[in-house]
């Protein structure tokens, strides 16, 4: 306890690097992991709806009354909502990610670095695919460092 209070107010000498406010840097479960182990969730459950977790526009409302566990199994496809699927598949197991305690993820839910709901909220609500995608490419890369937890643990 007392370490991470030195290093929060920077006793241990020099400046605190971006790095030094993650939670982790190693690790992240895929989607699909998230889809096929619904035993491991913590904080949220499978039945919990998109529109609970992020605010969706207008424009993607239909969205909004999915269950987290059907946005783990959404698909791709060109179109606008489409692509806010693309992006809420990996947003949610990126969510998942950042509030299991046994993953060393690199973004937190609603702090820097990344912020992955404000994030995902504001790419959604700017309608702008481009963002969606490089946000989603973000996520993905996050979503696939390595799965620390096995299926068999999960349960």
């Amino acid at each position: 306890m007392f370490l991470v209070a030195a290093l929060a107010l920077g006793v241990l000498g020099g400046a605190l690097s971006v790095s030094a406010v993650r939670i982790g840097d190693d690790a992240g479960c895929t989607p699909g992991f998230w889809k096929n182990n619904t035993g491991a969730w913590e904080e949220y459950s499978p039945s919990q709806t998109v529109g609970s977790v992020f605010e969706i526009p207008a424009a993607f409302g239909e969205l909004a009354d999915d269950t987290l566990l059907q946005a783990l199994n959404y698909g791709g496809g060109s179109s606008d909502i489409d692509k806010a699927r693309i992006l809420l598949r990996q947003a949610v197991a990126a969510v998942l990610n950042a509030a299991h305690e046994g993953i060393g993820y690199p973004y937190r839910r609603d702090a820097a670095p990344l912020m992955i709901i404000p994030s995902v909220n504001a790419a959604l609500a700017g309608g702008n695919t481009t963002t969606m995608e490089n946000l989603k490419d973000t996520l993905d890369a996050a979503n696939n460092l390595g799965c620390p937890l096995s299926a068999d643990k999960a349960r």
